[in-house]
């Protein structure tokens, strides 16, 4: 389980983001506790993952990786900057048109809408396709959609590659942070690993999934 939870979250693996649960500052808006993030400046490793999922350490990936691929992506919704934030709205959307996107919970209570493909590609195809579901979820357009970059440059000066953002991965302690059925019901680490792996696409799927949605939000249009 540990192993396939690995593959499905790959990315960059010269280093990985760290919620550091011990430095907690005060949000002056929404005054809710949140941890210090920061680059954890060592490689991503398989330790790394297995400490996020007992709890040790709550870990960031940045999804695209040092050949500008990624197999994930996802969109961050912030419950704070939609004043009607409504979960059931995006589960309704994802089942109409029948989206291989998989809604997980955020840090703020707010939903992370995964996709997962079943090997690498160019990690700006994944952040294209994320963007043309702005207007079916009503999204503001300046969103986060990860991965955010997807072409990762050197530094100047040292020649190394710079990391750019992470998002935090979902099953901290292994059950915080679940991933959502359509009907409300959220999934054990078991359950999401199955579900991940079945909803697995390929650049092919996103291109035809990109023209079916196309296609039916044109329905009725004279």
């Amino acid at each position: 389980m540990e192993e396939k939870f690995i593959q499905i979250f790959s990315g960059f693996s010269e280093n990985y983001g760290q919620a550091d649960m011990q430095r907690l500052e005060v949000d002056p808006i929404s005054k809710k506790q949140k941890p210090e993030y920061r680059w954890a400046q060592q490689r991503l490793t398989d330790d790394a993952y297995k400490d996020h999922l007992i709890g040790t350490k709550s870990i960031g990936i940045q999804p695209c990786n040092e050949k500008n691929h990624a197999r994930f992506g996802a969109i961050d919704i912030d419950p704070q900057e939609y004043v009607d934030f409504d979960r059931k709205f995006y589960l309704d959307k994802i089942k109409e048109y029948d989206l291989p996107i998989i809604p997980i919970l955020s840090k703020s209570g707010g939903l992370h809408l995964y996709v997962f493909t079943s090997d690498f590609i160019p990690a700006k195809i994944i952040r294209s396709f994320l963007t043309n579901l702005i207007p079916i979820f009503n999204l503001k357009p300046d969103c986060e959609i990860f991965p955010k970059q997807t072409q990762l440059t050197k530094d100047p000066e040292t020649g190394i590659l710079k990391p750019g953002q992470f998002i935090n991965l979902p099953y901290f302690e292994s059950k915080k942070r679940r991933a959502m059925n359509v009907d409300g019901t959220f999934f054990t680490l078991e359950q999401f690993i199955k579900v991940a792996e079945a909803n697995l696409t390929t650049a092919e799927d996103l291109k035809r999934i990109t023209d079916d949605m196309e296609v039916k939000s044109m329905e009725g249009v004279d």
